[in-house]
């Protein structure tokens, strides 16, 4: 199975200092981030000095969308999520690799998942990253919930609160059978 990630999982683990995690909990992919979405990330360092630790990692491969299949979903894409190209370059990047690859959307972005179970790309946010790695226990449940909460203080936005919260909103999306 392949990952694709937008920025938002890598961005917020990096500031969080838990790059380390993330590449814990995917250990079993094969993980890709496009070339769009790196230098995204790579243009917010002067802004969040963190985000550099991501350029000198090498779990994972920097794909590039050079085939014309991958040339016309990207401009699709973007076309529909921000007609003027200036926004959306990244999840519309990950969506076409998605699509064109058999692989998983790891986004954020409403309008992007919106957008990818629309076109049946398999797709996930950044909390199902954690709850995978628990269930696969690549996590404890402790670390998971700290992980969460350094999240949270990044400001990166969670349908969570707390990571103590985390398990109850697993449960409830199906992501963990009932105890």
């Amino acid at each position: 199975m392949i990952l694709v990630f937008d920025t938002t999982a890598l961005s917020h683990f990096a500031r969080a200092g838990r790059l380390d995690a993330l590449e814990q909990v995917t250990a079993g992919f094969r993980r890709v981030v496009p070339e769009v979405v790196l230098g995204e990330i790579l243009g917010g360092v002067a802004e969040h000095p963190a985000l550099g630790a991501i350029g000198g990692c090498t779990w994972f491969e920097i794909v590039d969308l050079d085939d014309i299949a991958e040339t016309m979903a990207f401009a699709t894409y973007v076309s529909e999520f921000d007609p003027t190209g200036v926004r959306h370059a990244g999840e519309a990047a990950v969506l076409s690799w998605a699509r064109l690859h058999n692989a998983i959307a790891i986004v954020d972005d409403r309008t992007a998942t919106y957008a990818a179970q629309r076109d049946r790309i398999e797709v996930h946010g950044t909390l199902w990253l954690i709850v995978n790695g628990y269930v696969t226990r690549a996590l404890k449940r402790e670390e998971a919930e700290e992980i969460v909460d350094r999240l949270l203080e990044t400001d990166m936005r969670l349908p969570v609160d707390s990571g103590k919260a985390l398990f109850a909103w697993a449960y409830g999306e199906g992501l963990l059978p009932p105890s």
